[in-house]
């Protein structure tokens, strides 16, 4: 009887440990899709500043 209390309680701290691993690994995952989208969104607003100051440079000879 008491060995298949034990067995179970193993079979349990297991399951736990799996969910751990497996959260962990997803919650790696999403941090990554995070970070690349957060490199993505970083370079298109240097692309945006770069096409703004060419603009504002073509624009200021004519003010002068």
């Amino acid at each position: 009887m008491f060995a298949g209390v034990a067995f179970l309680a193993i079979i349990f701290q297991l399951a736990i440990v799996v969910g751990i691993i497996v959260f962990a690994v997803k919650l790696l995952n999403r941090i990554t899709d995070i970070a690349g989208s957060q490199k993505s969104i970083a370079e298109s607003q240097v692309q945006l500043i770069s096409l703004l100051s060419k603009k504002q440079s073509t624009h200021e000879p004519a003010d002068n």
